[in-house]
């Protein structure tokens, strides 16, 4: 039996929830500039819940523009600390402090923060667990 999910325009709205609340709290206020490649709905490829592949992932990401570079570690203590505050279960934080992964709760979303390149600008990213598109599996999914 397949369950349902959410729907994929329900996920793009949580991952965008998850973004933006986190960056409201960044000091100094970060410029987000989305990864465009970032834009693409992806397959389930490996559900991880054993469920099906016609589901899809959304997942989006964002540059942390007009932080000094100086601060990049702070600015990435401060989203560790928000993410701990928010009940979010945080599974790993590099050395440096500038690689954070973690999950949502309750929901179970995938975050990210990374530094890109040169470590002097951040990467925030959300990635939603396999949704059906429309929030149930359709007839050529069911089995």
């Amino acid at each position: 039996m397949q369950e349902p999910t959410m729907t994929q325009a329900q996920a793009l709205a949580r991952v965008e929830q998850l973004i933006k609340e986190t960056t409201a709290v960044i000091t100094p206020t970060p410029r987000l500039d989305l990864d465009r490649p970032s834009l693409n709905v992806n397959s389930c490829l490996d559900p991880t819940d054993g469920g099906s592949e016609d589901r899809v992932v959304i997942a989006r990401s964002y540059y942390l523009r007009d932080i000094p570079r100086e601060q990049v570690p702070e600015v990435a203590r401060q989203v560790e600390q928000y993410w701990k505050q928010q009940g979010h279960y945080i599974g790993a934080v590099s050395a440096n402090g500038l690689n954070i992964s973690g999950r949502s709760r309750p929901d179970d979303f995938l975050l990210s923060l990374a530094p890109t390149g040169d470590d002097d600008v951040l990467n925030i990213g959300v990635t939603s667990p396999c949704v059906w598109p429309n929030g149930t599996p359709g007839p050529s999914s069911a089995g």
